[in-house]
């Protein structure tokens, strides 16, 4: 349980940079696929996370 509330919360500062980033840059594209690149997809899995069903 521990790490479910420490993944909604990790997504939720996630989303509130996200959404910064979109108003700050709401005219500039570039800039909003800019930082989902670079910020977003260069995550590392969690290896504290619990095994799913079926594994």
């Amino acid at each position: 349980m521990q790490w479910f509330i420490k993944e909604q919360v990790e997504e939720v500062a996630t989303m509130q940079d996200l959404l910064a980033v979109v108003r700050r840059s709401e005219d500039d594209l570039n800039a909003i696929e800019t930082y989902v690149e670079r910020d977003l997809a260069a995550a590392a899995p969690d290896t504290t996370a619990p095994k799913q069903a079926g594994e």
